[in-house]
Order: C-alpha cells, then structure tokens, then sequence
C-alpha cells in the first residue's frame, strides 16, 4: 500500500539532517571552545612553570654562590684555625718556660724572703734586747718606773712583729713585766717623790707655834750677856728621852728634812715599814712643833696624811726574766746548724 502522504515524509528528512548537522556544529564548537580554554590553561600553566623554574634556578644560583663563598669562608677558618694552632703550640711551649721561670725566680724570692725575714727578725730582737736592757737599768739606777714601762711596751711591740713563732712564750713574759711595772703605779710612785720633795723645800718656811716664838727677854748684865752668847755656840743638855716639844725650831726643820729625807729614801728602796714610819715621825713632829693654823703647815699636814694612807706595793718588779729569757732563746737559735734551714720550693723539685 502506498503512502499517502509522500511529500511530507520527503519534508521532514532533510528537516532532520539539518538540526543533526546544527547539532554536530555545536558540539564540535563547544569541544573546539574547550580544546581552546585548555590549550589557553596550559599556556598559563607552562608559563608559571616557567617563571618559577625562573626563579629556582635564580635561587639556586644563589645558593651556589653562597656555597661557593661559604667554602671559601671555611678555607680561610681552617687555615687561621692552623695558624692559631700552630701560635697556640708556641705560646704552649713559651708558657712552659716562663712556668719553669717563674718557679725558678718563686724560689729564688723565698730564698731571698727568708734570709730577709731573718735579718729583719735579728734587728727586732736586737731592739727588743737593748729596750729590755734599758727598762732594767733605768730602774735600777734611777727607779724610773715610768720610763721601764714605757721601754716594755715598746719592746712588747717590737716583738710583735717577729716572724719566729719561738718568741711566743717571750710576748707573755714581757707582758708580765709590763704588768708588774703597772702594778708599781709608777705616775703615783712619781707623784709621791715630788710630793716629798716640794715639802722638803717648804720645810724652813713652815711656822712654828706662836708659844715657842715668842720673844725672850734679853739678858741685862754683862755675865748674862757673855753666858747668853756661849750657850749660843755650846749647850750641853739631856736628850736621851727629851720630848719633841722641848727640841729647839732650828732642830725641829732639821729633823722634820730628815724625816722626809727618809721617807723619800724608803720610798726608793722599797721599804715600806722605813717609809711608813719615817712619815709618822714627820707627822708627829709637825703637829707637836709647827703651829697649826697656818695654812703651809696645814696643807703640808694634808699632803703627809695622804701619802700616809696611800698604799705602796711591797716588792719591788722583777725586770730582769724577759732579759734572760730572750738572751737564752737567741743563743739557743745560734747553736743550731745551718742544714736545719727549710728547704725551698726549688730544691724540692
């Protein structure tokens, strides 16, 4: 049966070939279009790629030269570092002998230092001695207690400064003779010589009482007269227990001198019972033949009374251990042998 409709069916097959053909136009347009932005993307990429590879390899560069100068670097720290080696061993070497040097010279300077210390200790115990010498002899001669003591002390701190750990026992006896001479009260015992000594020279000024000066009347006859002279030149008297208020003014300054010769005498000597008795006698005689009120006597009274209750040491100081003492320890140190020196640091080695 035929179609019956020819013409149409004929109308809409090339209809339908042409929309294939738009179609296939379209796609091979969008394929192209894609082709295009991928080819485009690439192009972007590869010149990323290239400008990083750029950069890298700038970079690289860079770090080739910093290797290279580091490299350098090195060469030049590995030699300094051989030359400071090798300065280093020299200075090694030279500290070796300076160290060997000064070990010489060490030794060399306590040799030195030793002979000096002894010399310097044998100056100082030369001092020490002749100071000690001369505290005994003042006192001796002249019972100066002050200037022994002040001759000690110096001679205390002039051992002070002797090296010589021997001298030790030495400083101790000193200081017990210093102590001693303190014990003397040397300014007192000073002071109480000058005390009797100004009383002695007031002693033929002191008045006497009013009783015995008194004025007698002279002798009117010729005999009287001559008797009155010859009992001026001699009197003939009993004295043997004559009381002290009979003894004449003239007598009595002389006993009173005497007295106080005494006293200043014991004082001296170290006799306390001499000197305790003399100023009881000068006290005695001067309240029972001076007068009183006057104000000489009076102080004079005052300055025995005070002498009288101070107290006085009854043994004189021995100054004569420390001096002994120091003479044996030096003759002792000279007998020993020259070996018996300590050996120095040098000779140890």
């Amino acid at each position: 049966m035929n179609d019956p409709y020819p013409d149409i069916v004929e109308g809409k097959a090339p209809r339908a070939r042409r929309g294939v053909r738009l179609l296939l136009v379209a796609l091979v347009c969008v394929l192209l279009t894609l082709l295009a932005w991928r080819v485009w993307l690439a192009q972007q990429q590869a010149d990323a790629v290239n400008t990083a590879t750029q950069a890298l390899s700038a970079r690289v560069a860079g770090v080739e030269d910093a290797l290279t100068s580091l490299q350098q670097e090195r060469a030049g720290q590995h030699q300094r570092l051989q030359d400071a080696d090798a300065v280093n061993r020299a200075l090694r070497e030279q500290l070796l002998g300076l160290d060997v040097r000064t070990r010489t010279l060490e030794d060399a300077v306590a040799s030195l230092s030793e002979q000096h210390f002894a010399a310097a200790d044998a100056l100082r115990l030369d001092e020490v001695e002749m100071l000690l010498r001369m505290a005994q002899e003042r006192y001796a001669l002249f019972h100066d207690a002050a200037g022994a003591l002040q001759a000690t002390t110096l001679a205390g701190q002039v051992l002070a400064a002797v090296s010589d750990p021997a001298y030790a026992e030495l400083a101790q006896t000193i200081e017990v003779q210093r102590q001693a001479l303190l014990a003397v009260r040397p300014l007192a015992r000073a002071a109480d010589l000058a005390t009797l000594g100004r009383l002695r020279a007031q002693t033929p000024l002191l008045p006497m009482r009013r009783d015995d000066a008194a004025p007698t009347a002279p002798p009117q006859g010729v005999l009287e007269r001559i008797g009155a002279a010859l009992s001026g030149l001699v009197r003939i008297q009993r004295s043997a227990h004559a009381p002290l208020a009979a003894v004449s003014s003239g007598l009595a300054h002389e006993l009173l001198l005497l007295d106080l010769a005494q006293a200043q005498s014991a004082l001296l000597a170290w006799d306390n019972a001499g000197y305790r008795a003399a100023l009881q006698r000068a006290r005695t005689l001067l309240a029972l033949r001076f007068d009183p009120a006057a104000g000489t006597v009076q102080a004079a009274a005052a300055d025995l009374a005070r002498l009288a209750a101070e107290p006085q040491p009854a043994v004189a100081p021995d100054l004569e251990a420390a001096l002994a003492q120091l003479r044996s320890l030096r003759a002792v140190h000279a007998l020993k042998p020259a070996a018996a020196a300590p050996v120095g640091k040098g000779g140890a080695r």
